[in-house]
């Protein structure tokens, strides 16, 4: 579940304006960075503000301009079959790899029923929920997972292997899609990242372990160290199914060999993706499928509430609510985040909001 951000409320609109054309400054073209932007946008909108502009928009430029990111790439589909397809990314921004490869995936299962779409040579491409949530809206469900560097040690190691490794599914529905977009760990590792900008010496107990894999609440104590996985070692090894899927099958890197996002620039983090499509028309009636859906969500919000509970939520409601509430009131920015962007806009000779 997102955490609640405080911090001053910036329109929508004026972000999105800045941050197109942040991408288009860093040699990024307009159509590209409008669709890297809607990424991050959307993110924040949805109070994932650890996969927004808030967290990665100044990293994203920062490696555009030492040229380790390719800001206009040329992708190709290097392997295909009926209902798969493997991309090459050409080191591009991911929520544009990414984008191509859920477009096509969701094109080929309106005719096969079903694709999976395999991308390698990528770099991180934001909230999976975005690519998802492409194939609900258009009345498809939605798979999609990556890989990511190592943060996260396995279980009943020190030191980090594999990433927070994030899991997407969602499917459409009459009242809008129900999604989910977790981490493998208990949080993910953009929240202690978060935590840093913001100027946060502290973090919930359970989120990490430092460098001796001993549990800590000290947030540079926890970014030396390791992330915890979710439910044990049943979150380390679900993590790692990821790892297989997302760099092994599709010939993308995996666990350590992956290029970090932050610090080092003189390394491509050939990242992988798998993302997933089911046309649900080509199983059952899409309306059927709402129908039962829609019974499946009240009779469980019909469940009598546990003691101290303040309600049942169907996976996508809260962030859905907070998006309508974003659109309206705009986004929060936190004051360490708007040094950061006002540095951004430093850098290249642009605005801000």
């Amino acid at each position: 579940m997102a955490e609640e951000v405080e911090g001053t409320l910036y329109p929508v609109d004026q972000l999105r304006a800045f941050t197109i054309r942040a991408f288009t400054t860093a040699g990024v073209p307009q159509e590209d960075a409008a669709i890297v932007t809607d990424n991050l946008i959307e993110a924040n909108l949805r109070g994932v503000d650890t996969h927004g502009i808030t967290r990665v928009l100044a990293i994203y430029i920062k490696r555009l301009q030492v040229g380790i990111m390719n800001p206009r790439p040329k992708l190709e589909i290097v392997s295909e079959a009926p209902s798969s397809i493997v991309v090459d990314g050409d080191n591009g921004l991911g929520a544009v790899v990414g984008t191509f490869a859920m477009r096509e995936a969701i094109r080929r299962a309106g005719e096969t029923g079903s694709c999976w779409a395999g991308v390698r040579n990528s770099n991180h491409f934001g909230a999976t929920a975005y690519y998802t949530l492409m194939a609900a809206e258009a009345d498809m469900v939605g798979l999609g997972m990556t890989n990511g560097p190592a943060s996260m040690a396995p279980w009943g190691g020190s030191e980090p292997y594999m990433s927070t490794n994030p899991l997407s599914i969602a499917v459409p529905g009459n009242d809008g899609p129900v999604v989910i977009d977790m981490a493998t760990s208990v949080v993910a590792r953009g929240h202690i990242l978060l935590a840093s900008t913001r100027g946060d010496t502290t973090i919930p107990e359970g989120w990490a372990l430092d460098k001796e894999g001993r549990p800590t609440t000290d947030t540079q104590a926890a970014l030396e160290g390791t992330v915890m996985p979710m439910a044990g070692y049943k979150g380390a090894v679900i993590s790692m199914m990821i790892d297989i899927l997302s760099g092994a099958l599709t010939g993308a890197s995996f666990g350590p060999h992956i290029g970090p996002l932050y610090g080092k620039l003189d390394k491509k983090q050939d990242i992988g993706h798998l993302l997933g499509v089911i046309d649900v028309g080509k199983m059952i009636p899409v309306s059927f499928f709402k129908e039962r859906l829609a019974q499946m969500c009240q009779e469980i919000k019909a469940v009598p509430l546990a003691t101290g509970s303040s309600g049942i939520f169907i996976p996508g409601e809260i962030e859905a609510g907070k998006r309508a509430r974003r659109l309206a009131e705009g986004i929060p920015i936190a004051p360490g985040v708007v040094r950061e962007l006002e540095g951004v806009a430093a850098d290249l000779g642009i605005s801000v909001p």
